[in-house]
């Protein structure tokens, strides 16, 4: 029954707490008209007043800010469809950045962290190589601090199912650190699987460090689940603790997936560690998504981002802060810096194009997962291959990948045919019409859901990662990606596409006039609602 399964309980007195704090507001304003007794008409045209000048004056505001247009409109509508409420909800839960003080801690001390810069004689190698590579390299390194390297391989798995035993293997061969950091966590075959090895492996000494993100794991993690783990010997993180209460900071969740081993070997890619991202477990047809396999040079990056999660993610007390960094420094210079192990792997691996993982932060004003996407898609000179389970895009994304098609960029798109989230879906392919009538291909994954997040761009440079194309992946989530130049696996990643849209639906012109027809309204409104989906 579904009143056992994990998280049901906890859902439902989140949602009861919720109620609660509606009911309580509302509560006090007919106390407070009742209060007024005879006056109160009087009162409440002092409160209808009140509500238009607060309203007028957050419409003000929201102009005023940097946020992108979508975002704004979305805001505006839901204040003046919802007097005083709009407001206190902007007030709230608009604001998707923590406070500059708290924004400044976390820079100055993920920073340092993050920092793994590209060596000047690669650097330059690629500029001489890959000019347009080059211009994104130095922009990933300038806003995520970690350079692009060589003296690296990378293995690309089209499912990862087949990644699954690949994982398990490499898990078995740590000797020093596992470092693991995902938005969902779910026991079952999966999970299990690597849980006994990381159990074994902590108990023979090794430091293995779990970050997983509440809300991701809402359902499906057991209450309590990073204190069962810890006790277990695997050092847990619960990111971001949801609060039933107002917090501005409960928007930002943590949707990395990284699974980092001795610092030379690591897994990323769209999965996450639960059952259906292997097909033990059918919920949505066949789950179709990818994983990566990157060993060498590169791997710092990755190794970084998550020591200055564990740091940023300890809490928002500066001494403590303070104390955890003075650790994982003193670590590094015990041995723990990303390259430290790689002779006990056999030295650095055969280079193989050029790879530089990224992150991108909430916090920082920079939307850079969006920033490659749209550089990827104006470097394209003959192809562009796009895949995302979401398609919920602002005006310059949709405008680059018109104008690449008009250019005569063959752009090839695939999204899901079976959804995961009915309304996410619906306002996915609301958004085809323009890209068909430009000569963007579209398709739909018929056999089930595809969950890759995946741009490859001539054959020459790719990205894979967590970074969906909706409103919460490009602005408010913790996510990383891969880019990749000249790497042996991008034809694997081609290859794999192509064969992939031969098991998909092309949709024309036609199937979207025909949904738009019997939809107009509903996607209307949805295209009012998509940053908050």
């Amino acid at each position: 029954m579904k009143f056992f399964r994990p998280g049901y309980w906890q859902k439902l007195v989140l949602f009861l707490i919720f109620l609660i704090q509606f009911l309580a507001v509302v509560t006090l304003l007919v106390m407070l008209i009742d209060f007024a007794g005879s006056r109160g008409y009087e009162f409440l045209i002092w409160v209808i007043g009140f509500a238009f000048i607060a309203d007028i004056a957050t419409a003000v505001y929201i102009f005023s800010t940097p946020s992108p247009d979508v975002y704004k409109l979305s805001w505006l509508f839901a204040v003046f469809l919802i007097p005083v409420g709009g407001v206190l909800m902007y007030v709230f839960f608009a604001n998707k950045q923590t406070n500059r003080r708290q924004r400044h801690k976390l820079r100055k001390y993920r920073e340092p962290i993050e920092h793994e810069p590209s060596l000047p004689e690669t650097a330059e190698a690629l500029k001489n190589e890959h000019i347009d590579a080059y211009r994104i390299s130095n922009y990933l390194e300038a806003k995520s601090h970690g350079g692009i390297h060589r003296n690296t391989s990378v293995k690309f798995f089209a499912l990862v199912d087949d990644a699954f035993e690949p994982i398990l293997e490499e898990l078995r061969k740590a000797r020093h650190f596992i470092y693991l950091e995902f938005f969902i966590v779910a026991p079952g075959v999966f999970w299990n699987s690597m849980l006994e090895i990381l159990k074994e492996k902590a108990s023979a000494g090794v430091d293995v460090r779990f970050i997983y993100d509440d809300v991701g794991s809402l359902t499906t993690a057991p209450i309590g689940y990073a204190q069962t783990l810890t006790k277990m010997g695997v050092k847990t993180i619960c990111y971001n603790k949801f609060r039933p209460f107002i917090d501005i900071r409960m928007n930002n969740r943590d949707h990395r997936k990284i699974l980092v081993i001795d610092g030379h070997t690591c897994f990323s890619g769209g999965f996450n560690l639960a059952d259906e991202y292997i097909n033990k477990l059918e919920r949505f047809g066949h789950w179709k998504d990818n994983a990566i396999l990157i060993k060498g040079e590169a791997v710092a990056n990755f190794t970084n981002m998550f020591l200055a999660t564990w740091v940023a993610a300890q809490a928002f007390d500066e001494k403590k802060l303070r104390h955890v960094v003075k650790k994982v420094e003193l670590a590094k210079a015990k041995g723990l810096a990303p390259k430290a192990y790689i002779n006990e792997a056999g030295g650095f691996p055969e280079n193989d194009g050029y790879v530089q993982p990224y992150g991108d932060l909430p916090f920082d004003g920079e939307a850079v997962g969006e920033r490659v996407y749209i550089d990827l898609i104006n470097a394209a000179h003959d192809h562009l291959y796009m895949v995302t389970p979401y398609l919920i895009i602002d005006k310059e994304m949709e405008n680059a990948m018109i104008h690449a098609a008009w250019r005569g960029v063959d752009i090839r798109l695939l999204t899901p045919h079976i959804p995961d989230k009915k309304a996410v879906f619906n306002l996915t392919r609301s958004y085809y019409g323009n890209l068909i009538r430009a000569g963007v291909r579209v398709y739909e994954y018929t056999p089930g859901f595809v969950h890759e997040k995946t741009f490859i761009c001539d054959g020459r440079m790719a990205t894979v990662g967590t970074i969906n194309l909706d409103y919460r992946s490009l602005y408010l989530h913790l996510e990383c990606g891969t880019f990749m130049v000249g790497c042996s696996c991008i034809k694997d990643m081609e290859k794999d596409f192509l064969e992939t849209l031969e098991k998909s639906e092309e949709i024309t012109y036609a199937h979207w006039r025909h949904w738009r027809d019997r939809q107009y309204w509903y996607w209307a409104v949805l295209s009012i609602l998509g940053p908050f989906l």
